[in-house]
Parts: C-alpha cells; structure tokens; sequence
C-alpha cells in the first residue's frame, strides 16, 4: 500500500494533504467495508498503522465483543516489528472513525484511545467524528491531550457509507431500516393473480442477494410467506465471507404456514418470527420450537412496527432489509419507518396487477414522500434506484446536535 509522497493541490482553505495520507485512508475504507456485514450494532471500521510510509499493520471490527479496528492494527504492528509494547517513531494511524474514549455503559471492550497512547503512535487520522455524544469529540481530545497529533475529515464523504447504520442505532435505538422490491415499469409487484416469478432476471437477482448480505437480517411480512414461500438466503454471503442474514417473519393476526420453506429444518435455525402477544403465530411458534420475539400491539390490533425493530436491536440486529409485501412496504414508508430503499425495475408492464406501493393518503405531489439522495443505474436487462429517506429540518438539527 505504499505510495508517493507528493501532494495533492489544496483546495481553498484547506491544508496540503500528501497523498499517502489519502491513499492510506482509502485502505481504511475498504477494510471498514468488510467490517460491514460483521458488525451488528457497532459500528464497521477500518484502521491501518504506517511508519516510515511502510503499512506496519491493518485491522476491522469483526463485530460486538470482538478487538476494535485500531486495536487489532495496532496488535497486527507490534506482531510485525516483534516489539511487545511500542511502535517505530512516526508512526501514524490512519482509522475511518474518531477513535473511542469511553468504557462501561454495556460497551465489551476497553477504550481506542488509551490503546493507541500506550503503543506510542504519534499521529492520528481520522475520517468521521463519532456520532455517539459519548464520543463524538472527546476521543480526538483525549488523544491531543497525551501530546499525539489528531487531524479528522480526510475522505470522511466516502467513509460516512460505513456509518449509516450505526447513526441510526444511535438516534433512534433500532437498526437501519432498507426497504426493497422488485417491479415492472408500470410499478407492480406481482400480476392480477399474485404471480411475481420472476419479474426480475438472473443478473438481478443476484445484484440482490448480494444486497441481503450486507445487512444482517431480511424481514417479509406473513403474506408473502404464504405467497411466494421464500427462502430469503444470500448466495454471496459463503465466497464473500459474510455471515449468512438471519430471516425475519412479521407475522399478522392469522396462523403461519408451517410447512413454508423458512420452517424447514435446513433454515429453521436463522429464522425469527415477530408475533404480537397471544396471536396464532406466537403459539405455534412456542409450540414447534421455533424462534420468536413477543412484541407489542399498535392501536389498530396490529403488530408495532416500531416495537418490533426496538426488540430487533436489543437482539443485537443493526440492520434490516425489508422485502415486502406490499402491506408492510407501505406501512413503513406511511410510518416514515425506514432509512434506505432499493428499487430493481424490469422492462416489461404487466397491466393490472399487485401495486408495489399502497395508498399513502397522498393528496397532492408537494405531499409526497422525497428523498435526500437518489441513484439510478442502468444493469444488464434492469434498472436499479437507490434513494435514502429525507429529513426534516427538525431531524437534521438532532443529528446536528448529536455530533456537537
């Protein structure tokens, strides 16, 4: 990962930034992305450790429980200089988020910022400030006040990506919430009799199972378990090394189909079905042994959806890709419950049929639910869009807030 020494033009107001800077931050960027599909509610993190512009040691956050970023490089260093306690002169850590500073609260593991004092680094580059108010500042303080130099926001645009989830756990202490379908152009899920496969081809697919394996679980609600009896796997997850996602039933007033494919015994195991108190599907579950989470009801009699993804992250869940149906699609979207969505289209109308969307008691455009970030791109027989949820004013200002 070695790289030239020469600098980039500043831009306005800004200091020189030598490109071994940038260069070794965009290697902590993509070690953070493997840290993606691991980390649950933490946050995924990327560190490298340079002296000398030789990389002495790289790490990521395998998840709750496990070394942070900075410290498993930190560790991989000494390990490769053969020093049982301190690193080269001029050493620099380069880490995609501010380093951590505090313990207890529940938090498994020992504070970044004294292991990086103890090992001698020398300077430190950091991406994002941490959004948790129990951090966000007080690492970097922490590191200036033990005479180590501490510069934050190279490349943060590019490492913010790693941070969706765990900015959304800590605002709203439940996970990231990615909603997902697959339509014709004309905006339907399934044609008139409820036949949805495939609506989509091969090479769409796979851009979404690839998707499911970067969140940690898929949720469909009850219909569609009896409709399309989906097994919700991730062909990726295995060549990728990831995790398999665990899959997510959000069951309604009737009984589950027990013989749907999410029962069997090759996939009962990573299955959980969320099921209101004294419902159907609460008793069978407790009946056939199968997972469950018991939560609430809303005023309608209904499941509570914001109850349901509270237990979700108390079970250590960061985030969920929502696939449908249609009833629990618009609920979320309706409910202003989601962060993200994705939309793969295919080149085809299929006239009347099943709506992707339902009635969202919209009465004019300027009512309409808006996006802070839209993307389209074109795939091979697909289009896709990504879009992420927009905040109001008075949501900024928290988020604004929570990183003073």
């Amino acid at each position: 990962m070695q790289a030239s020494s020469a600098c980039i033009p500043p831009r306005p107001g800004r200091k020189r930034i030598l490109c071994s800077d940038q260069s070794f931050m965009e290697g902590a960027i993509e070690l953070g992305r493997r840290s993606l599909p691991l980390a649950g509610i933490n946050p995924a993190v990327g560190a490298v450790l340079v002296a000398g512009g030789r990389v002495l040691g790289e790490g990521y956050h395998h998840g709750p429980g496990t070394p942070h970023a900075e410290a498993a490089a930190i560790a991989a260093a000494l390990g490769t200089i053969g020093s049982p306690s301190t690193l080269p002169a001029g050493s620099t850590l380069y880490c995609t988020l501010e380093p951590c500073c505090h313990s207890g609260n529940g938090k498994r593991t020992p504070p970044c910022t004294e292991a990086i004092i103890a090992a001698g680094v020398e300077r430190v580059v950091f991406a994002c400030r941490d959004p948790n108010p129990l951090v966000s500042g007080r690492g970097a303080l922490r590191l200036r006040q033990a005479g180590i130099a501490v510069e934050e926001g190279l490349l943060s645009d590019r490492a913010e990506g790693l941070l969706e989830s765990f900015s959304v756990s800590i605002r709203d202490k439940r996970p990231f919430i990615r909603l997902k379908w697959a339509q014709s152009l004309d905006g339907r899920v399934a044609c008139r009799g409820g036949v949805s496969q495939w609506i989509t081809n091969e090479a769409a697919r796979a851009a979404s199972h690839d998707l499911r394996s970067g969140h940690d679980a898929v949720m469909i609600g009850a219909n569609t378990l009896r409709v399309d009896d989906p097994r919700l796997t991730a062909r990726t997850a295995a060549s990728a090394g990831r995790a398999m996602p665990r899959r997510l039933v959000l069951a309604g007033r009737r009984p589950l189909d027990l013989a749907s494919c999410l029962f069997s015994p090759e996939l009962r195991e990573g299955t959980t079905v969320l099921a209101a108190s004294a419902s159907p599907a609460l008793e069978q579950c407790r009946a056939e042994g199968l997972r469950s989470l018991e939560i609430g009801r809303d005023k309608g009699g209904l499941p509570d959806l914001e109850g349901a993804f509270r237990a979700l992250y108390a079970d250590g869940i960061g985030s969920v890709m929502v696939e449908g149906g249609s009833a629990l699609l618009t609920s979320l979207l309706k409910g202003g419950l989601w962060d993200a969505l994705t939309v793969f289209v295919a080149p085809l109308i299929l006239g009347e049929g099943i709506d992707a969307v339902g009635d969202l008691d919209v009465l004019s455009p300027d009512r309409g639910i808006a996006f802070e970030d839209f993307r389209f791109e074109s795939g091979a027989g697909f289009a896709r869009i990504d879009a992420t949820r927009g905040r109001t004013e008075a949501e900024k200002e928290e988020a604004r807030c929570s990183r003073v």
